[in-house]
């Protein structure tokens, strides 16, 4: 009866220094440590580049940065909705005369994020508007 089980291959992939030349892999017994509180990082005995404890707290900060980032466009999102954070004329030029003027609309468009808050197209908010 075969096995229903997957083999999960570990490894880690090195760039070459060299532009055209290939990746290389090095073969892990192990996966990689996710976070501080996997064992190996309180056995962690001989520190240098690559070992599990800076990998795990390496791991770990970069999960609390995606988290982070994750939760503040998603609070962005909800409370921007129908704001019109971007407005264009009809010759395809910004209108910054009927862009919503909000803090929020503000920093989003500080921040060049165009996938946050909605648009809004334009034909007579730009009369006597000179640049």
């Amino acid at each position: 009866m075969p096995s229903t089980e997957i083999a999960i291959r570990h490894a880690v992939t090195f760039r070459s220094p060299h532009w055209r030349a290939p990746r290389f892999e090095v073969p892990l017994a192990l996966p990689l440590p996710k976070n501080t509180m996997d064992p190996r990082y309180m056995a962690c005995m001989h520190h240098h580049l690559a070992c599990d404890c800076r990998e795990a707290e390496l791991a770990e900060n970069l999960a609390e940065l995606r988290w982070e980032r994750d939760h503040m466009l998603r609070a962005l999102r909800e409370e921007l909705a129908g704001h019109a954070t971007w407005a264009y004329s009809d010759d395809n030029e910004r209108d910054p005369v009927a862009e919503c003027k909000c803090t929020g609309c503000v920093i989003v468009r500080r921040m060049d994020l165009y996938s946050i808050g909605g648009s809004a197209f334009t034909r007579h908010s730009k009369r006597g508007y000179t640049r």
